[in-house]
């Protein structure tokens, strides 16, 4: 079984802006979303697992100077190219070690694209959440995102999920529940000159209730504002209070 990060360097991270179904889709669907979350407009913004840049540009558009992470060199150096001459800072790196890549209080903090369940366990996430809320000044906000993975557990065919598809490529992947992660299985079909090839990767997902990150959040002196659902993701925003 791939570890995350080698799961995103070898196999995932050159395929990850055609499986959103283009940058350009994803980028529209998170400015919609900052839209109606109103995370304000100004300020220090630290996108962590920022991937190609889906979150950070609608940010940095919107009058954040964004610190943008991510542990894959492919989609830190795609992301780059996106920002151009926007208030953008790439950075790869582990996410874990956000505040090495910082040198004041964020105004707003964003983990999303199921980045805490791509951690190794829960104790990790605990650890990252708690230095989110050290890093958020008085009153800034943290915004997550994470696939429910908790409330129901799918079975037989429904464990098998289509992605995407074109004419040279067909992405598609299937789940094993487990009792605190999900075994995923990445299967991808790629058109060549002789026919079709099959290359497959394999990694580990948590399964994170919403609950107990609040509860994390509540006790590190986050308040937690509005949850939401967006294109299948738990959305949740939280406000430092102390």
């Amino acid at each position: 079984m791939e570890s995350v990060k080698n799961h995103y360097d070898d196999f995932l991270g050159p395929l990850y802006s055609w499986i959103l179904g283009d940058f350009e889709n994803a980028y529209r669907s998170n400015v919609e979303l900052f839209d109606t979350l109103d995370p304000g407009n100004a300020g220090i913004a630290l996108d962590l697992g920022c991937g190609p840049g889906c979150q950070s540009i609608p940010l940095a558009e919107r009058g954040y100077d964004v610190v943008a992470i991510d542990f894959c060199r492919e989609l830190v150096d795609e992301l780059r190219e996106r920002a151009g001459r926007l208030q953008v800072t790439p950075v790869c790196a582990d996410i874990l070690d956000f505040t090495d890549h910082v040198n004041t209080d964020a105004d707003l903090v964003v983990c999303m694209g199921d980045t805490l369940v791509h951690l190794p366990d829960r104790d990790t996430v605990e650890a990252l959440l708690i230095k989110i809320a050290g890093a958020l000044r008085h009153g800034g906000t943290f915004i997550y995102s994470i696939r429910d993975y908790v409330s129901s557990v799918p079975s037989g065919a429904d464990r098998f999920i289509p992605v995407r598809a074109d004419d040279q490529q067909v992405f598609t992947c299937f789940l094993d529940y487990r009792d605190d992660t999900v075994h995923v299985h990445d299967l991808l079909y790629r058109r060549e000159a002789d026919g079709w090839r099959l290359q497959v990767s394999d990694y580990l997902k948590l399964r994170l209730d919403v609950r107990w990150i609040d509860e994390v959040l509540a006790a590190n002196g986050l308040a937690i504002d509005r949850r939401l659902t967006h294109d299948g993701m738990l959305v949740t925003t939280a406000t430092r209070t102390s």
